[in-house]
């Protein structure tokens, strides 16, 4: 009976393994002390995907996981600094693309593509102790982006059963907050933009042909728009500290708009139906606003 030395058995299970994964690229570039990079593209039907990586630093951590028959994708992961941590995964989908730079120390940018298809999940991040994470799941033809500038910040995006969708994250200053998810969505777009301090921003839409954008200016503000139905447009702007909004849509064509300046401002919207309009504007401090259409 014959045996195999080790490295005949390497040399056999490296070349079983071309059946099942082909033509796949990675390209690795390191420059500091004690970084770690990892590229796996493995798996049947994985083929033809290409995985970039570079580091310049110190005890950096960049990890590519391409499997389950992803197929014509790409992951770029670039980092300058020390301790980042950049996550990709791409499984059972094609054409995607993922992108994570970091420059800095301390941040931690994942990115998760499942059975998705020519959706596009990018996160940049300057500064220090960022946080940004992108699912996209059963997602077509998706785009999200997180951008953050400063300290702390934590930003969230989530797609899922959807197709057509934009999702913008744009964070300057320290520990502001925001959450996008479009679940069962089709041809919406959310943008949330913070400078500031602690700052809190949450958009949640459902449904077709919905926008949403919420901007903070300040500090401590929190706002929160909710749309589940068609043509849906919202808009909440808030300058100052400590304000809060919330508008809520269900149904068809409505359109609000909430704008807080100054401080300790609270305004709530709330439409239900067809083609509602509703504007508030609050300048001072203390304020409370309801509208219910």
């Amino acid at each position: 009976m014959k045996t195999f030395t080790p490295i005949a058995a390497a040399v056999l299970l490296a070349t079983s393994g071309s059946v099942f994964a082909a033509n796949n690229t990675t390209v690795q570039n390191q420059n500091g002390v004690g970084n770690f990079q990892s590229s796996v593209q493995a798996g049947i039907g994985v083929d033809n995907n290409t995985v970039l990586q570079s580091q310049l630093g110190f005890f950096n951590v960049e990890s590519a996981l391409q499997t389950a028959g992803e197929d014509l994708s790409t992951i770029q992961q670039t980092q300058v600094g020390a301790v980042n941590v950049a996550s990709s995964t791409q499984a059972a989908g094609a054409l995607n693309n993922a992108s994570i730079t970091q420059v800095g120390a301390g941040n931690v940018g994942i990115t998760t593509q499942v059975a998705s298809l020519l959706s596009s999940a990018n996160i940049l991040q300057l500064g220090f102790v960022n946080v940004g994470l992108i699912t996209q799941t059963l997602s077509l033809l998706d785009t999200a982006s997180i951008t953050q500038v400063g300290a702390g910040n934590f930003g969230n995006i989530l797609q899922a059963f959807s197709a057509f969708n934009t999702a913008d994250i744009v964070q300057g200053g320290i520990g502001n907050n925001a959450n996008i998810a479009q679940v069962g969505a089709a041809f919406n777009d959310a943008d949330i933009i913070q400078a500031g301090f602690f700052n809190t921003g949450n958009i949640v839409q459902a449904g077709l042909g919905n926008s949403a954008l919420k901007v903070q200016l300040g500090a401590g503000n929190v706002g929160d728009i909710v749309q589940v139905g068609f043509g849906l447009t919202a808009t909440e702007t808030q300058i100052g500290f400590a304000n809060n909004s919330q508008t809520n849509q269900f149904g068809l064509g409505h359109i609000s708009t909430t704008t807080q300046v100054g401080a300790f401002n609270t305004h709530v919207t709330n439409q239900v139906g067809v083609g509602e309009v509703a504007v508030a504007n609050q300048n001072g401090f203390g304020n409370v606003g309801f509208i219910s259409q």
